[in-house]
């Protein structure tokens, strides 16, 4: 027979709370950049600008060079200048439709003009025993809830 003081040990062994795991999760927008607070777990936890690291590519300022080269397959083209000078005197023109094909080579920069917006779905992945809290990526849920 169990001794009653170990029987009650138990019990309160069974009643303690489980080390919490936390791993990578999806979470909700509830409040947009600059003050990013994003929602976890059914919105058991929220989580404030304090404890997030947003990814620099989700910032509404990101910047990028970029470089394109390729093949233009097919383009069409509606002008509207009429003045061309050639030969003597001026000379109006009105061309229309310009059709074609060719190669193109293209460099500049994209900036990001848009960020998360209330309601977007991110992953969140934990850091510093849940302290802090990278936003990994925005997702898109594939059946609507």
């Amino acid at each position: 027979m169990e001794k009653s003081s170990v029987k009650l040990t138990k019990m309160f062994v069974e009643r303690e709370n489980p080390d919490l795991i936390i791993e990578p999760c999806i979470g909700r927008v509830i409040i947009a950049p600059p003050e990013l607070t994003i929602s976890i777990w059914n919105g058991e936890t929220i989580l404030t600008p304090k404890k997030l690291y947003m990814n620099d590519r989700l910032h509404d300022d990101y910047t990028r060079e970029f470089k394109l080269t390729g093949e233009i397959l097919d383009i069409l083209i509606n002008t509207t200048s009429e003045n061309i000078e050639v030969g003597p005197g001026p000379h109006k023109h009105k061309h229309g439709m310009i059709e074609g094909t060719g190669k193109i080579e293209i460099k500049g920069t994209i900036v990001n003009t848009d960020t998360l917006k209330v309601g977007d779905y991110v992953k969140v992945c934990p850091c510093e025993d849940g302290q802090k809290w990278f936003v990994d990526s925005k997702y898109r849920a594939v059946v609507e809830e």
